[in-house]
This record gives C-alpha cells, structure tokens and sequence, in this order.
C-alpha cells in the first residue's frame, strides 16, 4: 500500500471580478454554482481521502473567502469528517484571503475550526495601484481586515504584495515596504508583475495603454524588499518569500523540496506515486465529470527518474537553502555532480550558483536570474515534462 500523503491542496474556483494581472483558473462567484461546486469537492475528497494523513492543508484560488460562512462552515466540517483526526496531525492549515471578503464571523468559524495561518493578497498600499492592478479593496479594507483577523485570534499571517507596478515609482515602493513591516505581519510574499497571456493587463500592454517597467527600477525594488526585509528581522528563504524566523510556509516548502502532495478542485495540480496530475480547468465539467462517477483529472503522466530529478533542482534553487547532495541521491537515486557536470562547472564560473560537492544553491547574483539557472536542469527533458513543471512551481506564489 502507498504511503500516506501528507500535504493538501483545495482550489476555490470563485471570485468576486478577475483581477487584470490574474492567470489562474477563476470565475465569478454565484450561488448555485458554488453549492454544485462543494457538492462535486466532496465527492473527490472523499475518494481521496483514504489516501490523507495532512501534516498541512492549504486553501486557495480563486478566492477563497468569496464562501459565506455557511458554505466555510459546509467545506470544515466535511473535512473532518473525512479525514481522521485532521485538527490533531495538522502543523499548518493555511487559507487564502482577499481584504474585501474578510468578516468576522468566517475569521472566527476559520480559527475554531483549526486554521492557524492567512495569506491575504493586499499587493499594494495604495489605492492608485490598487484599481491599475484591478483589484476590489482598498487599503481601508486591508487594515480593517487585519485588524479582524487578529481580532479572531490569528497570529500566523502573510500579506502578499507586487511590484514593477505600471507607474509605480522607487518612492511609492519604498513607503509600500515601511507601511508593510508596520503592520507587523508573522510573513511577506513580493512578486515582480508579470504579463500572462490572456489578461487584461498584457492587453493594455500590447495596445500601448500601460509600459512595461524598466529593468532596473524593478530590480531595485526587488533589492530594497531584501534590504527592508532583512532590517525588520524577516528571514529571505525563498526568493519571493520572506518569514520571521520558524514560521516559513511549511506548505509551500513542501512543494520545493520535492514532496508529494494531492490537489483537490478544478485546476487543481498534484503530484504522488511518481505520478503528477492536473484536474479540468472548468468548474462545470468538474462537477458533470464528478457527478458522473468519472474522475475529474484532465492531465496525468508519470516522470521518468531523470526528468524529476531535473524538476527537483529546478524547484529546490528556489530556496535559500538550495539542496544537498546527500538529499538529492537520496530522493533520486542519481549523483548532482554525474548528471550535470558541466552544467555544474559553467554557473559556478559564471557565479550563478555555489557548488562544493556538498550542497547546491543560488548565490545572490544567482537568484536575479533564477529562471534562466533552473532552465539549465531542465531543458534536456523539456519533451518529457511538456514544461508543465512551470504551474507546478507557481502554485505556492499565487497571490490573490
């Protein structure tokens, strides 16, 4: 029999509008779709659930907090009912938050019922760039939100924020990041603005009403995160993700050390039993395909060895710590220095990365360019993993 897979992901398909920059999978939140929804959801997780032992679960989207507090209070309680002794094993149960749904009676229904962890995407402090990026809360709204979680008792919270912002300047980035750490939060995720295809934004980008930010005002502003961050005593352990020391996302590191983990909802990715999947990225032909006994998995294919070997790295550079070579051979069965001895050779050259037969991991010039460095482990099995390693990677930096 497998083992048990201890790491959960749901996927909340709803929204109250799409934000501009948005790629995930959403759409707008109704009524009758979103109880078709939690009927389908626990249907798969009970199937699923036989397979559970979660030392964290994570809930996202979407948005999450889009749920009434009936619909939560529907969605927790058939969690532990399903899964045995879920409030007992659990470390870290973390839900995705958007100022503008934020209430106190789902912040105390979310912390009685064993959530200890909110990542809330408040991406900016200004209310300027807050309608640029599309978003439906003010910073009055983010403050107040914040205010009522700790009110209902959180004390485990990240606030997610972007930069490169078109029309953001150094200046307005710089009071963004002291108006940030004077809200004291336990976590801070940064993430440069990125134009995915089929957005708003890249729209406006292609159409000439927004500019693509400079380089180096971006890069800037990624250094000055690390400085303000660095000062207020957050720990950089990932290149977008910075924590006070001991409350880095368990969750998330999960996903970059290579763990196993089930993903649950439309779009929704997971990986187990050497076995990756993604399930429809349509919450209608979910709930047909669940309700009609069908599974719900629209993409599945098994890595070879050298293929997931290559993700490993790619996913593991993320973070600070990089990875050892005993943990590799470990998790692979193959050697770092056997299967990339040149590629090893040339970014320690190019101080890219720092290599001494020990542990590898990104030196700082290394992380500016972390896409191009993992691109190096990978590219010789692109035909195997059809680049779909890339949705597996940005999951954990979704912001919404």
């Amino acid at each position: 029999m497998s083992d048990p897979v201890e790491h959960l992901y749901i996927h909340i398909p709803f929204c109250a509008a799409k934000c501009d920059y948005c790629a995930f999978y959403s759409e707008p939140a109704e009524a009758a779709k979103i109880e078709r929804f939690l009927a389908a959801l626990e249907r798969e997780l009970e199937r699923a659930a036989p397979r559970l032992a979660p030392r964290t679960v994570f809930i996202g989207g979407g948005t999450p907090s889009i749920l009434t507090t009936a619909q939560f209070e529907r969605l927790l309680t058939r969690l532990e009912s399903q899964i045995s002794n879920l409030k007992s094993q659990i470390t870290e149960w973390t839900v995705e938050m958007n100022p503008a749904t934020v209430s106190p009676e789902k912040a105390r229904l979310l912390r009685a019922s064993g959530v200890n962890r909110i990542s809330m995407g408040v991406q900016a402090l200004d209310d300027a760039l807050l309608e640029r990026l599309g978003r439906v809360h003010t910073v009055a709204m983010a403050h107040k939100s914040l205010d009522v979680l700790r009110e209902a008792g959180f004390t485990n919270i990240n606030l997610d924020f972007i930069f490169a912002i078109p029309g953001q300047t150094l200046a307005q980035w710089d009071e963004t990041l002291r108006r940030a750490v004077a809200l004291a939060p336990q976590h801070l995720s940064t993430y440069e603005l990125t134009y995915e295809d089929d957005t708003p934004l890249l729209r406006d980008l292609q159409e000439g009403r927004v500019a693509l930010a400079d380089e180096a005002p971006a890069l800037a502003m990624y250094q000055r995160m690390q400085s303000a961050a660095a000062e207020a005593g957050f720990r950089q352990y990932e290149i977008s993700n910075f924590a006070r020391p001991g409350l880095e996302c368990r969750h998330n590191l999960n996903y970059w050390r290579g763990g196993d983990y089930i993903g649950l909802g439309p779009s929704a990715c997971g990986y187990a039993d050497g076995r990756r999947y993604k399930n429809v990225a349509n919450t209608e032909v979910y709930c047909e395909r669940i309700e009609r006994g069908k599974s719900p998995v629209d993409y599945d294919e098994r890595l070879t060895p050298r293929a997931r070997a290559g993700e490993l790295v790619a996913f593991a550079l993320r973070m600070n710590e990089g990875i050892t070579a005993t943990a590799f051979q470990a998790h692979t069965g193959f050697r770092l220095d056997q299967l990339w001895p040149d590629e090893l050779r040339t970014l320690v050259e190019q101080e890219m990365v720092e290599w001494d037969g020990l542990r590898l991991r990104l030196t700082p010039r290394g992380r500016l360019l972390a896409d191009s460095v993992a691109e190096r482990f990978i590219v010789l099995e692109k035909a195997e993993v059809r680049s779909h390693h890339r949705a597996e990677a940005e999951r954990p930096t979704k912001t919404i």
